[in-house]
């Protein structure tokens, strides 16, 4: 049987770029639609896509006959493509993995948010009605729920549900429209509901350093500060070790669970799934049935950091004394994640776990070593600014034999 060709969009995203090396294993032919890249920023963005593939010399030469690169843009009409191009595409994808998103809570405009996530993913379901009929694949958030407390459903959508933040309200936008279209215009299509995507609970891996990382690179900091004002004053060193500095309070809720969930288990999940038919016109959300509590991951913080003076204190606590320089140097730049400190919904992943039945497929336990292991990788590539030796480029043949329209 012909091998099928899936188009994927967000392919040198976070999550974009492990669906599509899991597709390529899989041995299926690849579009990958990227946003303006001229044919040698292409070549090197798409080292981003296939990270763990730089040591593998074989690989070169399958890639080279399985993957094309179109410079597209999911926010314009036609991608921006030509009509020859979008015509001949339309004609030879059979199925869509839809990732490409604007992510960003408070710092994108409202118009980018709304013209990437909503706009975008009408251009995309106009795509799989034209030429062959196609499936869609869409990436959805499990925080479509918004400001929920309770048990979120994955038939669910509308509840009168408030917003968090616009990127919360524009994927629900985008999701509530896509509900519409696939219904009028009768598309297969599935939806995937990730919850916080974190690293590779292997080895460490990520493209995403935002949610927990924001966090950890503050007690990093903070720890460093701590042992350069130990030795700058052997008076308050000797008075006072790191261990007993005054205590740094963060506003929150030490009971309420926080939904990490591994991106090697949410490719994996999204690609089995993908691949039964029973899971067309259904929505799956791909969390954690065991989400780790905000306490817990506070505690696995500070052992990971060796910053042991951190306290969850409720606001109303935290409001009863003045912010301390320190506090307040700490928690800039978390502003967008504190609405999530202080709970969230029960995601109901019942759907999720039967079709995954008879699988390997689990999602992994958030422990201290997990936690240990995402640090330590952030660590080393000093928080996504430097990529590990291993991973920083292709073969130069795979490179060079990509082909770019």
């Amino acid at each position: 049987m012909k091998r099928k060709t899936m188009l994927i969009t967000g392919a040198t995203g976070f999550l974009g770029s492990f669906i599509t090396q899991e597709l390529f294993e899989a041995g299926f032919y690849l579009i990958l639609l990227i946003r303006n890249s001229n044919q040698a920023e292409a070549r090197e963005r798409i080292s981003e896509a296939f990270p763990s593939f730089g040591n593998t010399k074989p690989v070169s030469d399958k890639l080279s006959a399985r993957v094309e690169i179109v410079e597209g843009d999911i926010s314009h009409k036609h991608f921006g493509l030509h009509a020859k191009d979008y015509s001949r595409i339309s004609d030879t994808v059979d199925e869509v993995f839809h990732c490409a998103a604007a992510t960003k809570f408070y710092h994108e405009s409202d118009n980018m948010l709304v013209q990437t996530n909503v706009y975008g993913t009408e251009h995309l379901a106009w795509f799989c009605l034209s030429g062959k009929r196609k499936r869609l694949h869409y990436m959805s958030t499990a925080y479509v729920a918004g400001t929920r407390r309770d048990t979120v459903f994955e038939h669910e959508l509308e509840k009168n549900q408030t917003f968090n933040n616009n990127y919360e309200k524009s994927k629900f936008a985008a999701e509530k429209l896509l509900r519409q279209f696939t219904a009028k215009y009768n598309i297969p299509a599935t939806i995937y509901r990730p919850s916080i995507i974190i690293g590779d609970s292997r080895t460490g891996v990520t493209r995403n350093y935002d949610n927990i990382y924001v966090f950890g690179k503050g007690l990093h900091r903070l720890k460093n500060y701590d042992i350069q004002k130990s030795n700058k004053d052997t008076s308050w060193s000797s008075k006072k070790s790191i261990g007993y500095s005054p205590a740094l309070r963060i506003p929150g809720d030490k009971h309420a669970t926080i939904n990490l969930v591994p991106v090697d288990y949410v490719t994996q999940a999204i690609v089995a799934i993908s691949g039964q038919e029973q899971s067309i016109n259904k929505t799956f959300q791909i969390v954690n049935p065991s989400p780790p509590t905000l306490g817990e991951l506070a505690e696995w913080m500070t052992v990971a950091t060796g910053i042991h003076r951190v306290r969850i204190v409720p606001m109303y606590e935290f409001q009863m004394q003045p912010e301390t320089l320190e506090e307040k140097l700490f928690l800039k730049g978390t502003e967008t994640f504190q609405p999530y400190m202080f709970g969230e919904p029960y995601f109901d992943s019942t759907s999720t776990r039967t079709m995954l039945s008879g699988t390997t497929i689990e999602c992994p336990l958030i422990t201290q070593e997990v936690i240990n292991r995402f640090l330590r990788y952030a660590l080393d590539t000093n928080w996504g600014k430097k990529i590990p030796n291993e991973e920083k480029e292709l073969p130069h043949k795979l490179v060079e034999d990509i082909q770019v329209v």
